[in-house]
């Protein structure tokens, strides 16, 4: 709940994000819920929270977290004054709604870090230690849900309308390729990071720069999507949307990058948990051993009356 709480407190102290819960079409707002609630569910599926949970577990875990998320999105805007007992239906669902999306992303992005914690829990409790590597469309959701979560605190703001509006062509290519660059030298820190050699088939994304061009597309794709729910797409032309679809993606790119530098994390503590198993399974082997030699060391030493007797 913290974690979710930290990640969506931008949102809460947004003023466009209070208006946006009135204006936005419901079905808008359904549409954001349900990619978030696939995202949550992903997320939760990559945690790895318990050694071994079906489809029912973790779609009741999703729901938990989505549920707690909708539950501190209204108590926090009830204590900022936002919304009241006179304050209409409509206006406290939409904006509960769209608070509700970062704090439960911020409630899985903190569930996915502290489930590899290993130094509490039951063995049962605890993730799988195996630390097999995330496939290519793991790798992709994560990116997405990092991306939506960047960019739904920039998105409703009328600054990405106006930098790419206002931004020239060669402006708008700066942007793209520093977007790019910056994902692809994460890329690569994430693979140098890791330090574990991928399998070769790991789908079409599975060199560092194939994977860095469709995290950049999904970054876009978050980017328009988030345009167009917000009401940035109505009405205008073409140009009016590349160009704030491409500034808003520098902010989406960022949370996929951080996304990817997520797995990594992961991949690490898992490793360490392995080290830590291994470890501890070879002093036990050790102590076993020693203690073999130990008494086969007294069965074969003679007793003091019978080395006097042989005498």
């Amino acid at each position: 709940m913290l974690g979710g709480l930290l990640i969506g407190l931008p949102l809460l102290f947004t003023q466009e994000t209070w208006n946006a819960g009135f204006l936005l079409s419901g079905w808008k707002i359904l549409v954001l819920l349900g990619i978030t609630s696939a995202v949550v569910v992903g997320y939760n599926s990559l945690s790895g929270f318990r050694r071994e949970r079906n489809t029912t577990e973790l779609l009741i875990d999703s729901i938990e977290a989505i549920g707690l998320a909708i539950v501190v999105a209204l108590v926090a805007l009830f204590v900022l004054g936002r919304i009241n007992v006179s304050t209409d239906p409509r206006q406290v669902a939409g904006t509960v709604a769209l608070e509700a999306i970062a704090i439960s992303i911020g409630i899985s992005v903190a569930s996915t870090q502290f489930a590899g914690d290993g130094s509490q829990g039951s063995d049962d409790d605890r993730g799988s230690p195996s630390g097999a590597p995330v496939g290519s469309f793991g790798r992709l959701l994560v990116a997405a849900g990092g991306a939506l979560l960047f960019a739904l605190n920039v998105a409703p703001t009328e600054e990405p309308l106006l930098l790419g509006v206002e931004a020239d062509w060669w402006l708008l290519l700066l942007a793209m390729a520093a977007s790019f660059l910056i994902n692809l030298s994460i890329v690569f820190y994430a693979e140098f990071r890791g330090g574990r050699a991928r399998p070769p088939a790991d789908g079409p994304i599975s060199g560092p720069l194939t994977e860095t061009l469709a995290t950049y597309a999904v970054s876009l794709l978050v980017s328009l999507l988030l345009l167009w729910a917000f009401g940035r797409t109505d009405g205008v032309s073409l140009r009016a949307i590349i160009g704030p679809m491409i500034m808003l993606g520098v902010v989406a790119s960022f949370g996929a990058a951080a996304g990817r530098l997520l797995i990594v994390s992961g991949n690490d503590e898992r490793d360490e948990s392995d080290e830590g198993g291994g470890g501890a399974a070879g002093a036990e082997d050790g102590r076993g051993t020693g203690r073999k030699k130990r008494g086969r060391g007294k069965r074969t030493s003679p007793a003091p009356g019978t080395a006097g007797a042989g005498a």
